[in-house]
């Protein structure tokens, strides 16, 4: 497992230790968030650009919050291509893979 991607140690504390309460947050993070990537494009594509950066915003802080390092950095990425009107494209590519190699993290750490 990578602390770049998941900081499980980290997270852990901001939540007193408490395991069970950890693995509750991830599972609903994964039940609320698998999609996001979809659901920002299909925001972009109707031109909701608010939407979209409220989106990539929310993820921004779940997973800052989770440990979730290298997709909060995408996120805020995306977030602040999204403010500056600037081309998302590669932006949203790094949400993405960001993305899925967490899903993958939390899916690891939590049949371990």
């Amino acid at each position: 497992m990578s602390e770049a991607i998941l900081d499980w140690k980290e997270a852990l504390t901001r939540v007193l230790n408490k395991r069970d309460l950890y693995i509750r947050l991830l599972k609903k993070f994964m039940e609320t968030e698998q999609d996001s990537t979809a659901r920002i494009t299909s925001a972009l594509q109707s031109g909701d650009i608010e939407a979209a950066s409220r989106m990539a915003h929310t993820v921004k802080g779940t997973a800052a919050n989770l440990g979730a390092k290298a997709l909060a950095a995408a996120a805020l990425e995306l977030e602040m291509a999204l403010k500056g009107g600037a081309d998302t494209t590669l932006p949203l590519k790094h949400f993405d893979g960001a993305l899925t190699d967490t899903l993958v993290e939390i899916s690891a750490f939590m049949a371990g």
